[in-house]
């Protein structure tokens, strides 16, 4: 149970006040008369999720806080899935006033009777103001297994994150018990040029990597792990997060308590930009659509009351995102697919992680708006290797399922003027005709310098001129599916006349495809919704048809190759994954 500290944009994320609550650093100061409770989305202990998962037979919350008041621990029914937070039955299950020592433990009864899906800790001042410092949730219960955990984190550049991140695993493994001897971390620098100003015997070890991206990163670190014998589980993570520090610590005990060995944690993602809103908590992969990413929980306002107390059943993932996902070391011998910048954690969680996926409440990172991260050249990297992940997992994928995305994609980015997309869908599709041969070969350090040089359709801070454009207001719904049924047969406004037309310059938000304006109006900015960035696009017909018979010939191939690239992708997985051609990879790039 955290209080809000100095850094902390959304303090209802862990803490409700009535009355007069002062919030400083970490701590809570209550006058006469205030209350303090912790039924937030971090703040909850989600009892019915750890009596499926863990062998916990009994809990008790420890409350730091000095004063004249009274603690109670309320436990709340009927907080499954038709909760709706209206007639919920609320119940103290304990209550005591504060102990004059500063430490007040107080025991859940009956804690398996599983009558509570939901526990919370409310502080109320009384005769005197009241002081609280936060608490934990303990149990007596003996730990299932033993714990050594590692994190690994992939870096490049990004030192204003990783450094303070990495300062705070450490200050937790110094401070916190069941951390000490038992935590470390091992950085792995893409870029050779990352140093900390830590203790001599701090238990971090940084490891110069050539910039191999992400799976390149992520594949030395569980090498060097599996190899090193220490930890049990590995923790991967983004050097571009923002970590809340409890989250190690409620990791590390439902590892040490779960039922499954095999057991796998996922961190949801919630947005840098709107501290409150979740962007992903898991994700399903429908193989068959033509967005296959299907993310769990987006969007949800974590603020709200009836999601921090419901208790809803564990959902089923596809894979969980290397923002931050811990397993077990001896979950799999594999390694990532050298499938560089989009999709390495999709195919790692398809094969092996994602089954034995679950998330926690607390257990969380915040990110940056992946809008401004998007660009053509990740498109590449997305129609490459997506094609590569549904041929080597999916049987009953076929060429016609491969080419419908395709063809619906690349309809989509030309009728919508974004021809640079469309250019690096088609040299993503044509590096995966290659086939694994052409992947092994490929300096993944060198292609991706190359299409990193990409200009347009790239997110940008605007001009002035641009950033005082009106944003346009969306069209009602179905006059959008109108305009985007029209496309088709005016070929997206290319055959229309000239003076039907229009040069006014209209915007749509950055992550989407404008088809039906693009269909009238000659330029569109691409913005996004909060922040002064974006790109604009032109109107190019010369293009537009010569990249429209390059989409047609690349149909094509696909039809003609794709038995056979799935037979030699399948038949390469094991050297792709092997620690021997990794470790070629790390001594050959310079």
């Amino acid at each position: 149970m955290t209080l809000p500290r100095v850094e902390t944009t959304e303090p209802l994320l862990y803490v409700r006040t009535d009355g007069e609550v002062q919030l400083a650093d970490g701590r809570a100061i209550m006058r006469v008369g205030a209350e303090l409770s912790f039924d937030t989305s971090f703040g909850a202990f989600a009892a019915g999720r750890w009596r499926r998962l863990s062998v916990v037979e009994n809990l008790s919350a420890t409350i730091l806080a000095t004063g004249s008041g009274r603690i109670e621990i309320v436990g709340v029914e009927n907080a499954g899935l038709r909760f709706t937070g209206f007639g919920a039955k609320e119940r103290i299950v304990a209550s005591t006033g504060i102990a004059q020592n500063g430490k007040t433990v107080l025991e859940v009864p009956e804690f398996a009777a599983h009558k509570y899906g939901t526990f919370f800790v409310r502080v109320s001042a009384e005769q005197s103001d009241v002081t609280v410092m936060g608490g934990e949730w303990t149990t007596t219960t003996p730990v299932a297994r033993e714990i050594r955990l590692s994190l690994s984190i992939t870096t490049f550049n990004r030192q204003e994150y990783v450094k303070p991140t990495v300062a705070k695993v450490l200050q937790l493994e110094d401070t916190v018990e069941t951390l000490r001897g038992k935590l470390r971390v091992l950085v792995v620098d893409n870029a050779r040029n990352i140093e900390f100003d830590t203790a001599p015997n701090a238990p971090i070890t940084v490891v110069q990597n050539p910039n191999l991206g992400g799976a390149g990163g992520f594949a030395r670190g569980i090498i060097q792990l599996r190899n090193e014998g220490w930890a049990t589980h590995i923790l991967l993570m983004d050097d571009d997060i923002t970590l809340e520090p409890d989250a190690l610590v409620r990791t590390f005990a439902l590892f040490s308590f779960a039922r499954d060995e095999k057991l796998c944690i996922h961190g949801a993602m919630l947005s840098e930009e709107r501290a409150w809103m979740q962007f992903e908590a898991g994700s399903k992969y429908r193989w068959r659509s033509l967005y296959p990413l299907r993310a769990i929980g987006r969007e949800d306002d974590l603020r709200e009351r009836k999601l921090a107390l419901r208790d809803a059943p564990e959902k089923k993932f596809a894979y969980t995102a290397w923002w931050y996902t811990a397993f077990p070391v001896a979950i799999t011998r594999d390694n990532p697919l050298p499938i560089f910048v989009r999709g390495d954690d999709v195919s790692y969680g398809l094969l092996h992680t994602g089954k034995h996926s679950v998330t926690m409440n607390g257990v969380i990172v915040w990110h940056a708006d992946f809008g401004l991260k998007n660009n053509p050249s990740s498109l590449f990297y997305e129609k490459r290797n997506f094609a590569i992940i549904d041929t080597l997992v999916f049987d009953r994928h076929h060429w016609w399922h491969l080419a419908r995305r395709f063809i619906a994609l690349c309809f989509r980015n030309l009728f919508s003027m974004r021809y640079a997309s469309v250019e690096y869908m088609i040299r993503g599709v044509r590096a995966y005709l290659q086939g694994p041969a052409a992947l092994m070969a490929t300096d993944h350090s060198a292609l991706h310098d190359d299409l990193r040089k990409v200009a347009e359709e790239k997110p940008a801070p605007l001009s002035a001129e641009l950033a005082a454009v009106k944003i346009t207001k969306p069209r009602m719904k179905p006059i959008r599916l109108i305009g985007f049924a029209l496309a088709v047969p005016l070929v997206g406004g290319y055959i229309l006349p000239k003076a039907l037309r229009r040069d006014v310059l209209k915007t749509a938000p950055i992550d989407s495809r404008a088809v039906g304006l693009a269909t009238r109006y000659n330029r569109i900015l691409y913005r996004h919704d909060r922040l002064p960035e974006g790109f604009l696009v032109e109107r190019d017909s010369r293009r537009f048809f010569a990249l429209l018979r390059e989409v047609c010939v690349v149909t094509k191939d696909i039809a003609l190759n794709y038995r056979r690239l799935k037979r030699e992708y399948r038949a390469a997985y094991p050297d792709l994954v092997s620690d021997e051609s990794w470790q070629k990879r790390f001594v050959t790039v310079n």
